[in-house]
């Protein structure tokens, strides 16, 4: 009998536990949308995040502003029953956060709530989602901000180099006017039809990934999901577009005669984060350009005795378009040997990978990871990320196990691999001085590399 008891208290706590423990796992709304549920037991946050498909970036009939100015306008421009500009003050009167974030090959949607305004949060998003009004006045004032956004960013050399290799990437192809912003008609051209029309493809019934995180049973969670896409069209998903980027390795000198100051880039092409790896080469990122501990820090600050650092990073051109680049200001009569002594610094990091103690490296990305669901929003949307890119439901709480199989030997794997050797990056370098980078080739416009 008294094992029985034992036995009977152990069953209990155990359920006990389950019952307190993150959980994930695949559902369907009453109205028959695929979700997941992240149970976050004890949290009064709910969040909502959603990603629709979209391949306007890559179709060269519609004006590429429009995600832009229209993620802001669906929320700031009304709706039936919503005055324009009233969503934010509404949203602040109950601690809700709601936006839209438009990418190359989806829009995704956050919206973050406390539980107890669930309806209400619901309402809000659901009117604007449906039939936003698009408000006139708050379109050009929208439109005005991006465009004045775009053009101050075209004054930094940074990213005019950025511009230009994306020219000599994509050339014409019409996605490389979606990450550029650069048509000079574009937003002059613009008009809220075209935000109507890229509103009436985009939103529907049919997300491609939606996640809801918080305390909730399958029911409320599922009931929440139908409130927020109630009445949106069936409109069925458009298939992800493609392209035909040309990395071919070039040297490149963007001259702008009154540049204040000399930029150096260096980008080629790493795997999509679909195919795996992505802790190592985080931890691969950070070793490399990540601070003034990195490689690339310590090589211009002891080679060109410079008192700047240099970075190093990780992005997206698409999702299936990743790219690795190192970046930042030179001494502009310094800048070929900084050519010369990054490229050797990177090729030696290549061959002996970070120095120190891989486990150290991992600690501070290992405790972020444990803490991920304190952070209803971040664990949602870290959730949908990986949807995205076809994992399987619940993947964002088992980060922490991924990143533990990280070794040594595992990121001198990843490095021969994935990353490109010394040989394989597009060079760009925008400086006063068209004499700076011996044997490059100079242009004057960004659109120009694409000629190099």
């Amino acid at each position: 009998m008294t094992r029985y008891c034992y036995a009977l208290i152990g069953m209990l706590l155990l359920v006990a536990c389950n019952e307190n423990t993150p959980s994930a796992n695949a559902e369907v709304s009453p109205d028959g949308v695929d979700y997941t549920l992240v149970h976050l037991p004890g949290h009064n946050l709910v969040s909502i995040q959603v990603a629709w498909a979209t391949d306007w970036a890559y179709r060269t009939d519609v004006n590429q502003a429009a995600p832009y100015i229209g993620s802001e306008l669906i929320l700031a421009g009304g709706a039936d029953g919503f005055a324009a500009g009233d969503v934010t003050e509404r949203f602040a009167d109950i601690d809700a956060v709601g936006y839209l974030n438009p990418t190359v090959d989806h829009v995704l949607g956050d919206l973050t709530f406390p539980k107890e305004h669930l309806t209400e949060a619901l309402e809000i998003a659901n009117a604007h989602l449906q039939a936003p009004s698009l408000d006139e006045t708050w379109f050009t004032r929208i439109r005005d901000v991006v465009s004045q956004n775009m053009t101050e960013a075209r004054t930094r050399p940074a990213h005019l180099g950025f511009d230009a290799v994306r020219w000599a990437v994509f050339g014409t192809q019409s996605v490389r006017n979606a990450l550029s912003l650069d048509d000079p008609d574009m937003f002059d051209s613009i008009t809220s039809d075209d935000v109507g029309a890229w509103h009436g493809e985009t939103f529907s019934r049919n997300p491609t990934a939606i996640v809801i995180a918080g305390d909730l049973d399958s029911a409320t969670a599922g009931q929440a999901i139908d409130a927020l896409l109630n009445d949106l069209p069936d409109n069925t998903a458009p298939p992800l577009g493609t392209v035909e980027p040309d990395f071919t390795p070039r040297r490149i000198l963007l001259h702008i005669p009154d540049a204040q100051v000399t930029n150096l880039a260096f980008i080629a092409p790493i795997p999509a984060t679909r195919l795996g790896g992505e802790w190592d080469d985080h931890i691969i990122a950070l070793a490399l350009g990540g601070g003034d501990q990195s490689v690339l820090f310590e090589a211009v600050r002891t080679g060109l005795r410079a008192s700047y650092g240099y970075n190093a990073g990780l992005n997206n051109y698409t999702r299936e378009h990743r790219l690795m680049f190192m970046t930042g200001e030179i001494e502009t009569a310094k800048l070929a040997d900084a050519e010369d002594i990054i490229l050797q610094a990177y090729a030696g990091f290549l061959e002996v990978g970070p120095t120190g103690d891989v486990e150290a490296r991992k600690s501070l990305l290992a405790t972020n990871l444990a803490r991920l669901t304190e952070y209803v929003t971040d664990q949602a949307a870290s959730e949908l990320q990986s949807q995205l890119d076809g994992f399987a439901p619940g993947r964002s709480l088992k980060l922490i196990e991924e990143l533990s199989l990280v070794s040594e030997v595992s990121i001198a794997e990843r490095l021969a691999s994935a990353f490109p050797s010394e040989a394989e990056f597009i060079v760009i370098a925008v400086s006063p001085d068209k004499t700076a980078l011996p044997g490059a080739c100079v242009i004057t416009t960004s659109e120009d590399a694409v000629n190099c």
